[in-house]
């Protein structure tokens, strides 16, 4: 049952773990397109490459990142994170092997400002692209692998980008407009090394150097003040100018957190594992009743009166696992106690049990009464282990509840009708 379960529920579990985190752009957080109800989010964008305090940084990561979906964007988001922004200049490029006339004017261009180009090839030139999600990708370690490779080439690389980027209309006869540059929209070459190697490659991509991509996840928080406070510094102020920024809530960065939830479903078979190989060692008892009238107990017989077995002159040995009251008041609990179960005489005090477990400390425990009527029973049964059966009883009514467990069915059998209606006295054939 427990098997089953953890196959139905696993799935459905780790669905809806994936459905928690919404996938958003700045514009419909600013926009709030995605409600503050929503818990966690996944932002991608593009982070000004500045490294600010985080707001309210007292009890949050140390860096507040404005993001953006594109570099021209107005549309800000606040995502606070302990990555600056210089840490994600080194990363993992997907481009394409490219062959570009302007290769060899960017070189030039890049000596003049005095940047290392020595050895740089004008041949080959990376250009970022988002890749289909079919299209294969080969993966490569060091720039010195690209030299040689198709023209068109879709790769993986590890980059790391330093200094400043270089509009290429700037390298055309026709040059660029300056209102669409100061807005950061355009087509920009950077300089770029291998990681770890040195060795420098030029990479076209669609976004300056003041600008790093990256993706954030994490919960919502609502931090008014904080954000206020935040959004009015100078620093941010200069560096959004007329931009729209969300105020009401922001994103913490949690990197984890995909990969954690991710990693809840097979942890559910885990410990599904552990708990059916602790059941292997400890057998899983659990009471399986007789059903009168059923195919498996056809043949038993309705407890009435206590059958012809005579009673052993010392009681029926039997072991007791549950809770109970003993006659003195106290609670007792019990497991795999070894008791005696003998019939309960009337006492002066008003004691109306038909039988008593008698304990090794000399405590005694009611088995049965005659009136408690439905609110309890003793029933007939056994317990059943992985390998092992053993016929035994369970008590239950008020405070009680006790499996007992016997060397045989006879012995189980005449420990009922003891129960329900007294039983023979010691030494006594009935």
């Amino acid at each position: 049952m427990v098997a089953a379960l953890a196959l139905a529920v696993a799935p459905l579990l780790w669905a809806g773990a994936e459905k928690e985190i919404v996938p958003a752009t700045s514009v419909e957080m600013v926009d709030r397109f995605v409600p503050t109800t929503v818990t966690y989010v996944s932002l991608p964008g593009l982070a000004m490459d500045v490294g600010l305090p985080a707001p309210g940084s007292r009890n949050a990561p140390p860096y507040g990142l404005l993001v953006r979906d594109a570099a021209g964007a107005d549309a800000f988001t606040i995502v606070t994170s302990d990555v600056a922004p210089e840490r994600l200049e080194a990363r993992w490029v997907v481009g394409r092997v490219t062959a570009r006339a302007f290769a060899a004017a960017a070189i030039a261009a890049l000596d003049v400002r005095g940047e290392a180009t020595a050895g740089l090839d004008s041949s080959t030139l990376l250009i970022e692209v988002t890749p289909q999600a079919d299209e294969p990708i080969t993966d490569v370690q060091t720039v010195a692998d690209l030299a040689g490779m198709t023209d068109g080439t879709l790769v993986r690389v590890p980059l790391r980008f330093a200094g400043e980027s270089m509009p290429t209309c700037v390298l055309a006869e026709e040059g660029c407009r300056a209102r669409l540059l100061a807005a950061g929209n355009g087509i920009f070459v950077h300089l770029a090394h291998g990681i770890p190697d040195p060795e420098s490659i030029l990479v076209q991509t669609a976004y300056p150097s003041s600008v790093v991509p990256g993706r954030w996840t994490g919960p919502q928080i609502r931090n008014g003040p904080d954000l206020e406070a935040f959004t009015s510094t100078l620093p941010v102020q200069a560096l959004a100018g007329s931009g729209r920024i969300l105020v009401l809530a922001s994103i913490v960065d949690d990197p984890g957190l995909i990969r954690d939830r991710l990693w809840l479903g097979p942890a559910l078979f885990a410990l599904l594992a552990g708990i059916l190989w602790l059941g292997a060692r400890t057998g899983y008892p659990f009471f399986r009743p007789i059903v009168e009238g059923s195919r498996r107990w056809g043949s038993a017989f309705a407890v009435q009166e206590a059958p012809a077995t005579p009673l052993p002159a010392q009681g029926i040995p039997v072991r007791v696992s549950g809770h109970a009251t003993t006659v003195d008041g106290r609670r007792a609990h019990l497991d795999e106690v070894r008791a005696v179960l003998l019939p309960s005489s009337a006492r002066p005090d008003g004691n109306r049990a038909t039988a008593a477990l008698s304990l090794p400390g000399g405590e005694e425990v009611a088995l049965a009464a005659y009136d408690i009527g439905a609110l309890g029973s003793v029933e007939r049964g056994e317990v059943v282990r992985v390998g092992d059966v053993r016929p035994a009883l369970w008590a239950h009514w008020f405070g009680t509840d006790l499996r007992l467990t016997f060397g045989s069915a006879a012995e189980r059998d005449l420990a009922a009708a003891i129960a329900r209606t007294g039983g023979p006295r010691l030494g006594s054939d009935r």
